[in-house]
């Protein structure tokens, strides 16, 4: 299928603990304020962060999500939303679902759940157990991940072997670092090492990358903004505040995922069968040998 531009824009929010009618339509009044085809929230936009053991109570299924933001969808405009996501035997999944007026686009359950420092995931969401592409709308092909996975690369592999276009991130990444400040001028020296993961990501395999982070202050945590949209050269095309809500919108240029893939060619010449070879020979040997 041609990829046709495809207008993307990031609503940087703060949700209110608890509260997913109201953070509804707070993405609602976000939608109506962009000519975007695509609007992406951060994770768990729809309930705020730290549900703790509210998370079952607050489960539902994407459907409802559907319901819930109408409004928007009704306008022709997609949404990413953070939801937690109520499954047939019950278990709450910490879930990016990309939704449309007709229904559930697709979803990801998020795989990598932290359990330090602050985070307690573990206790409170069952744990997704795959990753894959779909046509996110437009000609183009995306992956979701959720904050933890973006840290470990083998989800974004997996997801460029499988001919993605656009990886989109939500996250709900606590500001760390205040007294060091960003190298971009922000406050917290942890965006730098989210920046970078995104903007290396963009470069080795030639896709966008979108990553839509929290703001706000949660529980005595304050989390960290600085949503990014970066193009395929690596370059950030658009960037929110490290605080307060935000929308950052930009096109998403066809022509530039082909730029970025001449000369390079890593996500063509990318050998999956090796790999697999490798990991099996890995896992075989002894333990002490890993």
């Amino acid at each position: 299928m041609n990829r046709r531009p495809l207008q993307l824009a990031v609503f940087q929010s703060v949700p209110v603990l608890r509260d997913p009618v109201r953070n509804a339509a707070s993405m609602v009044e976000a939608a109506a304020a962009t000519d975007a085809h695509l609007l992406v929230t951060p994770e768990l936009s729809l309930t705020g962060y730290d549900v703790g053991d509210a998370a079952a109570e607050l489960a539902i299924e994407p459907s409802e999500a559907v319901a819930l933001l109408r409004p928007a969808l009704s306008r022709g405009i997609d949404v990413v939303v953070g939801m937690i996501e109520r499954s047939a035997t019950g278990v709450p999944y910490n879930t990016a679902a990309h939704l449309r007026e007709d229904g559930v686009v697709f979803r990801h359950r998020k795989v990598y759940l932290p359990t330090y420092g602050m985070f307690d995931e573990g206790r409170f969401f069952g744990r997704g157990d795959r990753v894959d592409a779909y046509p996110a709308g437009h000609g183009w092909r995306a992956g979701l991940l959720v904050c933890e996975d973006f840290w470990h690369p083998a989800l974004s592999y997996l997801l460029a072997v499988r001919g993605i276009d656009v990886l989109v991130v939500q996250a709900a990444a606590p500001g760390r670092g205040v007294w060091a400040g960003a190298e971009a001028g922000g406050r917290f020296a942890s965006a730098d090492t989210w920046e970078r993961i995104a903007r290396v990501t963009a470069q080795l395999y030639g896709i966008y990358v979108v990553l839509a982070n929290r703001a706000g202050v949660e529980g005595g945590v304050t989390f960290a903004g600085g949503s990014l949209i970066v193009a395929p050269t690596g370059e950030v095309v658009a960037r929110a505040p490290d605080a307060g809500e935000a929308v950052i919108a930009a096109w998403l240029d066809p022509a530039e995922v082909e730029r970025a893939r001449r000369p390079y060619a890593h996500a063509r010449d990318e050998d999956p069968h090796f790999t697999q070879r490798e990991l099996a020979r890995i896992l075989e040997e002894p333990s002490g040998r890993r």
